[in-house]
């Protein structure tokens, strides 16, 4: 097995995975859970979307893939949702396709563990078209940009060509887009809740992960290729994941700003 797989895995497992994990403090601070009962009924809503996810992806791997990218784009884009029109589409639509520009190869590997088989060439394409329309819509809003965001989006675009598409994801969603969450989320809370958040986030992630270790552990055998089974597990499950976090945040945006 691949140990730089393994460690970017650690890597978006721990650093990366605990901004979701802070899901129940936000559902808690926005009033949808406010009893026991209410955090079972949060806890079961959410798990059934992460179930119909995966049930999903298994269905048709090539759609649900689609998909995913073109949810991520959105989720990424609201990192800069006041820097640029479309809510921050253009930076969202950038960052997560310049790999399929600078890497189309190591993409399509990974899109092909990711499909069970089927032809990764049309989410190549899909990824590489999200970049081109990226980069348009941030060129056009360029002038509006900070010197420190320009910087970012420098930095970013350089990591992405000079290294492997694995690995500029772990920085980015590690360094960039998890921090961006998790930080101000805590800076919210008052200090006397921050210790009970960060219970709440350690067990989540720790469940999450367990999780992920019982799946893997079941399917294990009917894999000849183990690399493929952690970037199923792996994308996979942040994209599971990725669906009723985006949900929260979007229900929480829209009723803290009514």
């Amino acid at each position: 097995m691949d140990m730089s797989l393994i460690l970017a895995a650690c890597l978006i497992s721990l650093v990366g995975l605990p901004h979701g994990a802070l899901d129940p403090v936000i559902a808690h601070r926005a009033g949808l859970i406010r009893s026991p009962l209410s955090a079972m009924q949060f806890v079961f809503s959410y798990l059934m979307v992460v179930a119909l996810v995966v049930g999903f992806w298994l269905l048709t791997p090539t759609l649900a893939l689609l998909v995913f990218l073109a949810i991520s784009a959105v989720h990424f884009g609201r990192d800069w949702q006041r820097k640029l029109q479309f809510g921050g589409l253009g930076y969202g639509l950038l960052i997560l396709g310049l790999p399929g520009l600078f890497h189309a190869d190591e993409v399509v590997q990974i899109f092909a563990f990711l499909l069970f088989g089927e032809d990764p060439l049309l989410a190549l394409r899909a990824l590489q078209l999200m970049a081109v329309l990226g980069t348009l819509l941030v060129v056009w809003d360029i002038r509006g940009l900070s010197l420190l965001r320009r910087i970012e989006l420098t930095l970013l675009a350089s990591i992405a060509w000079m290294i492997e598409p694995l690995w500029y994801f772990v920085i980015y969603f590690c360094g960039f887009h998890s921090p961006r969450h998790l930080i101000p989320e805590f800076l919210r809370l008052e200090p006397a809740h921050r210790v009970t958040a960060f219970a709440v986030v350690l067990a989540t992630t720790i469940l999450t992960l367990a999780l992920a270790a019982v799946v893997g552990s079941h399917v294990e055998v009917r894999y000849d290729n183990l690399n493929m089974l952690v970037f199923q597990l792996l994308f996979i499950g942040l994209a599971a994941l990725t669906v009723p976090h985006m949900c929260l945040l979007e229900w929480v945006d829209h009723h803290e700003s009514d």
